[in-house]
């Protein structure tokens, strides 16, 4: 985790992969790997890797979406996002992100309707979000004219991009009001996300100082007990 926050991706992969080596199943291990890869550019190295994890944790929901982006991005396997972002709202119909991208999945399909329908329904789950009317408007004018039409972008909130920030179909791959930081959805040892508020934007310079000190401040404590849990493990493994 320290490594992906200084960017060093070698030694990042190294050590996830001598922790899912050394514990099969390690649920933050394997997200982050995977994680990383989508980071790094090599998105169809980390679909082995979701597999391995959603076959421990099928219910994972950050894998699913990691896995639906990069089925409809890298692999247009336009059946198997849907059944990605289908499973999440299955599980969470009050998923914002997983409901827009199975919209998004309609509008690909070319069925407008259930498209326009399936957003109409986000949109109540999130009636302030700018892009969700956008893609509304988009999908309306292309149902009512018969020309083609724009596709649909997902929010670029938390993207992980190559570098070029090219902009792809499904690039909403964090939490809709996550900040767009690398290692925004790393997970730590107790298997917790750490995603960051994006609410500052209403707030005053002053509130903005006071809140990115605190951040830094949690941030901190977070990094220091996860050190102490990483000792705790390695006195175990060594028979301590």
């Amino acid at each position: 985790m320290l490594a992906m926050d200084d960017k060093k991706g070698s030694e990042a992969e190294m050590w996830m992969k001598k922790a899912i080596k050394l514990q099969a199943g390690f649920r933050s291990a394997l997200f982050n790997l995977a994680l990383l890869y989508s980071q790094s550019s090599k998105e169809l190295m980390a679909l082995p890797v979701l597999e391995e994890l959603l076959r421990y944790y099928p219910d994972h929901i950050k894998g699913l979406i990691l896995k639906g982006d990069i089925l409809m991005n890298h692999k247009r396997d336009i059946v198997g996002a849907k059944e990605c972002f289908e499973k999440i709202v299955e599980m969470e119909p009050n998923n914002v992100q997983g409901k827009h991208n199975l919209c998004v999945v309609y509008f690909e399909e070319g069925d407008l309707f259930k498209a326009e329908k399936c957003l109409l329904e986000t949109l109540d789950l999130a009636p302030h979000e700018e892009y969700i009317h956008r893609h509304l408007n988009i999908v309306r004018v292309k149902i009512s004219s018969s020309g083609a039409g724009e596709r649909l972008y997902l929010p670029p909130a938390g993207t992980p991009r190559a570098e070029g920030g090219k902009k792809t179909p499904f690039e909403n791959l964090q939490e809709i009001k996550s900040e767009p930081k690398s290692t925004e959805t790393v997970e730590n040892d107790n298997n917790k996300s750490q995603p960051k508020s994006n609410t500052q934007s209403e707030e005053n310079t002053d509130k903005e100082n006071k809140k990115t000190t605190k951040e830094i401040s949690d941030i901190e404590k977070k990094r220091v007990a996860a050190l102490k849990r990483l000792e705790e493990i390695e006195r175990i493994l060594n028979g301590e």
